[in-house]
This record gives structure tokens, C-alpha cells and sequence, in this order.
């Protein structure tokens, strides 16, 4: 009985501390540099959201990949990991002025760009996608499931390749990509669609749906690189279906993480929808999008809201906890 009263203590000690921490903001910057609905040019430039700070720590293997460590401690290439370090030292690359160039000329960063993209068109399966091999508990997935979001980060990545090498094949692997996004569910592809037939990208397909925002904002955003090259209009349902969406996402002192669970999302990823939607608002020229940043912002500004958030996703994650016990 001491025991378990020991270990009782320590695990919400250590959940404390961890919401302390949660209390310090991220950094999300958005690129306020890329064109506000700019469909005229099909070379996508600097990525909507500057990644590099959320990338900062990212593990690369003997092949200059980035990997992932799962819950049993082994590591793996993650599609989303592997995109978002590809879109991040892109942007710096770009940032610092040192554009796209050929062969041992191209600078690290794009030349890092170019190394993740072929990993992911040569490891793109026959569905146009990449199955994750690690489970989901939360949501009840098993392994092999497909991510929306790793599609549209995968598209965003594949479409700098090729705007930087010219080979057609990294954007078939983009249109690929797309096609597996927007397949339903029940079809098994990653999109759920609404009475009005406009599909919701699954971050992570699960029976029912879990709706996770932040992995259908970057899907929407490789989408939208898509289209632009395409001078097509693929994004526009998608758009309609997600912003329709954000009241529900809305708890009104905080926001979800997803709409399976009532609980508030964790800071950092509160954080992470501000500056979606602002990014939103600038590649869609909406201005419906940033007026909810703007208020879901102003949720951040007050310690009674922070430490309510804080303390509703440490019951949800102690809860977690103890099922799975």
C-alpha cells in the first residue's frame, strides 16, 4: 500500500511539473512572407509556419534521415518528423538567402530537404502512402495505419523537390500522396466526409473519428501547395469543412486537441492552432481564420485559463494512465 501510495505521488508530482513547464509558450512563427492566397506561381517558396524551432532536436541516422523513438524505446522514421525537419531547414535555407542551386552548390539546408524528400517518394508505398508501424492506444489504431497529415507534410516536401531538381517523379509521389488523403475512410484512405460530401483529413484514421485539428491544418496546407501548382481548387472543400469546424473546437477558456475528447488541449499544441489558423488566414486570404487566432490567443493571456487547461489535460492524462494499468 506504500508503495503504490509512493508511486501515486511521484507520477502526479511528475505531471505537476510538467504542467509548470507546459506554462512556458512555444514558438510557432508564422512566415508572414508567403504570398496570402497566391494561386499565380506553382514554385512554393518559404513553408506557412517557420518550423525550425519545433525541430530543433531532431535525431538524424547514418543516412541523414530523421528518426523517431517509440514507446519501446526503438526508433523509426516518422513521415510527419522527417517532413517538418525537411520544411524547416528549407526555410532556412531560404531565410538566410541561400537559395536552390545544383548539385554540391545546393546549400545544407535545401541539400537536407532534398535528402528527406527521397526517402519519402522512395519509401511511398503502392497506395500512395506511408503506414505508420506503431499503435495509438488513445485511439484504439493498431499498426499500419495512414496519417492526412503525414500526406499533406509529404506533399509540401515533395513539391519543393521538385520545384529544386525538376524531377517529375517527387510530384507524382505528390498527387499520389493527395489521392490517399482525400480517399474515405471506409475506402481506406484519411479523409471523413460531412453530409455535404467535404472530407475532414485524419491525422489519425479511428472508428469513431477523432478529428485532431492541428494534423488537418498542415494536411490543408499541402493541399493548397498542390493546388496552386495545379491551378486547381482541390483545397477549397476541405478549407469550407475545417473552418466550420473551430467552433466545435472551441472550449470557451481553451482549445481541443481533438473532438473524441473533451479535454483541453496541452499548451504547447493550443499554441500550435493559434498559429495554424493565422497561417491559414494568410495562404487562403480568409480573414475568418486569424479572427479566431486572435481569440484563441487571448485565452493564453490569462493565468486562470492557463492553469484550468493545464490541470483538465493532467486529469485526462492520469486517466489515460490508469485504464491502461
Amino acid at each position: 500500500m506504500k508503495g503504490n501510495r509512493t508511486r501515486a505521488t511521484t507520477t502526479l508530482a511528475g505531471m505537476a511539473g510538467k504542467a509548470v513547464r507546459d506554462l512556458r509558450r512555444p514558438s510557432f512563427p508564422v512566415d508572414a512572407t508567403t504570398p496570402p492566397g497566391d494561386m499565380t506561381t506553382d514554385q512554393p517558396g518559404r513553408y506557412p509556419l517557420d518550423l525550425r524551432p519545433m525541430t530543433a532536436g531532431s535525431m538524424l541516422d547514418h543516412e541523414r534521415v530523421v528518426v523517431t523513438r517509440a514507446a519501446t524505446g526503438e526508433t523509426y522514421r516518422n513521415p510527419v518528423s522527417v517532413s517538418l525537419y525537411a520544411l524547416a531547414q528549407h526555410t532556412g535555407a531560404l531565410a538566410a538567402g541561400r537559395h536552390p542551386a545544383a548539385g554540391d552548390e545546393r546549400p545544407p539546408g535545401v541539400q537536407a530537404l532534398l535528402t528527406q524528400a527521397g526517402w519519402l517518394r522512395a519509401s511511398q508505398d503502392s497506395n500512395g502512402g506511408w503506414r505508420y508501424p506503431v499503435p495509438v492506444p488513445r485511439y484504439g489504431v493498431r499498426p499500419g495505419w495512414y496519417s492526412a497529415m503525414a500526406q499533406g507534410l509529404a506533399v509540401s516536401v515533395m513539391l519543393r523537390g521538385y520545384a529544386t531538381t525538376g524531377q517529375r517523379s517527387f510530384l507524382d509521389a505528390s498527387e499520389g500522396a493527395v489521392e490517399l488523403m482525400l480517399r474515405p475512410l471506409d475506402a481506406g484512405g484519411c479523409s471523413h466526409y460531412d453530409h455535404l460530401g467535404r472530407p475532414f483529413p485524419e491525422e489519425c484514421p479511428s472508428d469513431p473519428v477523432s478529428h485532431i485539428l492541428n494534423g488537418a491544418v498542415f494536411a490543408l496546407f499541402g493541399l493548397c501547395e498542390l493546388s496552386r501548382h495545379q491551378s486547381g481548387t482541390v483545397h477549397e472543400r476541405v478549407a469550407d469543412r475545417l473552418r466550420d469546424s473551430l467552433a466545435a473546437f472551441d472550449l470557451g477558456y481553451w482549445t481541443r486537441y481533438d473532438l473524441r475528447h473533451t479535454a483541453p488541449a496541452s499548451f504547447a499544441y493550443h499554441c500550435l492552432h493559434v498559429a495554424l489558423l493565422a497561417a491559414a488566414g494568410e495562404v487562403l486570404a480568409d480573414p475568418r481564420w486569424p479572427t479566431v487566432a486572435i481569440a484563441w490567443d487571448r485565452y493564453t493571456r490569462s493565468p486562470t485559463n492557463r492553469l484550468r487547461a493545464a490541470a483538465g489535460k493532467g486529469r485526462f492524462v492520469l486517466k489515460e494512465r490508469r485504464a491502461r494499468s
